[in-house]
């Protein structure tokens, strides 16, 4: 009872001290009254009993109000809802409420108006029990209070018009146990929060018409370029506003105005900030779109010098021990391959396809082994210099790839090939 007394006090205490600080209504607001749905967001808390508990659950409640004004800052308002709660355990537990129970609930409430925008509401609401639901069947009306009551307070916003929103805490005072059971120990009360939405029927706010005042008059433009004469320091010539009222200043006509052009004097795109196209090498390819803008190249290449012939020619020297993927002269194959990776460091964003090819003598599944591994062989070259993987790619296409008659002996030897093409 002490804490209930302590809750009360607490209330009356935000009530007088908003009070203090309200300010003025508008002038007049009529009986109004309404319909109004909500949300129930509650718990069963039970007292003297630490092994049961329950957790919030959600339910619903819809209903009217009338709402009466006590002078310029409070109104006392009686709703009436049929309100739903929701019992849900928070772990099983024999013999314990486990569904719903129905009121007619009717809060009775003063609200204080502290402007135009919001109020405080508070008071007493009092519930008759309508129906319990239990899952499990063990509770019927009958063991529960018939008539409980709780203190209400929060808060409601846009009180005057037509839709209205609040939030409000109910604090059960009643033990809702009703078997009369002397041995009973716990003690079950309602308690949460509501959180609704209020549509005014009837009952609009009377409004007076505001004074009217006369319009300042307004700044002569004599430019007429939405820029007044005050502060226009072209007030002659039509310019914008970001300009001070003058006109854009565009030196070289280039269509970038001077303060964003890096290239006042020449013109150029506004895409490079008014300077022209940037071309470091001169190969006629531009910095933006050469993968090589430092050293001069051709546009089949993305602006990068043509290597393929030499890519070619470094594969044309390299050759393998029969039937293996070793080199049958390793330090030829080095010297052939070190200045290709010198073209991959000197030229970061050039990537090589590795493949591989042999001739037709032999089963497929043994030329299509052999040529990968080959292939591979090179990429593993090529890794241990350096070159990152993403920068090459190996294939072994055994004999599908002939560049020469597989049925002459110079022709097997032409195909028995590596070869490097570049990519840009």
């Amino acid at each position: 009872m002490k804490t209930k007394k302590h809750l009360l006090a607490s209330m009356l205490f935000i009530l007088l001290t908003m009070t203090a600080f309200s300010q003025d209504l508008k002038p007049h607001y009529p009986v109004s009254g309404g319909v109004l749905g909500a949300l129930n967001y509650t718990q069963f808390k039970i007292k003297n009993v630490t092994t049961i508990d329950y957790k919030n659950d959600i339910g619903y409640a819809f209903g009217a109000f009338l709402n009466f004004p006590l002078g310029r800052t409070f109104s006392f308002e009686p709703q009436v809802q049929y309100s739903l709660l929701n019992y849900t355990l928070a772990a099983p537990a024999t013999g314990q409420l486990q569904g719903s129970i129905s009121y007619i609930s009717v809060p009775v409430l003063l609200k204080l108006h502290t402007g135009s925008k919001m109020a405080i509401i508070l008071g007493p609401q009092f519930d008759f029990l309508n129906a319990v639901k239990d899952n499990n069947n063990n509770f019927k009306n009958a063991d529960f209070k018939k008539n409980s009551t709780a203190l209400t307070a929060g808060l409601e916003f846009f009180p005057h018009s037509i839709v209205q929103i609040y939030g409000r805490y109910i604090y059960g005072l009643d033990n809702m146990d009703g078997t009369g059971n002397p041995n009973t120990v716990a003690k079950y009360y309602n308690d949460g929060f509501q959180f609704g939405i209020k549509f005014r029927l009837f009952g609009h706010p009377i409004i007076p018409e505001p004074p009217v005042v006369a319009p300042p008059a307004a700044p002569l433009d004599t430019d007429g370029d939405g820029v007044t004469d005050d502060v226009d320091k072209c007030p002659s010539v039509a310019g914008l506003a970001k300009y001070n009222g003058c006109p854009v200043p565009d030196s070289d006509k280039d269509g970038v105005n001077d303060e964003q052009d890096k290239c006042p004097t020449v013109a150029g795109l506004a895409k490079y900030n008014g300077c022209p196209i940037p071309d470091s090498d001169n190969d006629g390819i531009n910095d933006e779109e050469d993968h090589c803008p430092n050293v001069a190249g051709t546009a089949a290449n993305a602006g990068c010098p043509d290597i393929a012939p030499d890519l070619k020619e470094a594969a044309k020297s390299i050759y393998f021990i029969s039937n293996t993927a070793k080199f049958s002269d390793p330090t030829r194959a080095a010297g052939k391959l070190n200045p290709v990776v010198d073209f991959m460091t000197k030229y970061p964003n050039l990537k090589i396809d590795i493949e591989g090819h042999t001739d037709a003598t032999g089963s497929d599944k043994i030329n299509n082994e052999l040529s990968q591994k080959r292939a591979d062989a090179i990429q593993k070259f090529f890794l241990d210099k350096g070159i990152s993987q993403d920068r090459l790619t190996s294939k072994g296409y055994g004999s599908t790839k002939p560049v020469a008659d597989n049925k002459t002996s110079k022709g097997r030897s032409e195909n028995r090939r590596v070869e490097l093409l570049p990519k840009w």
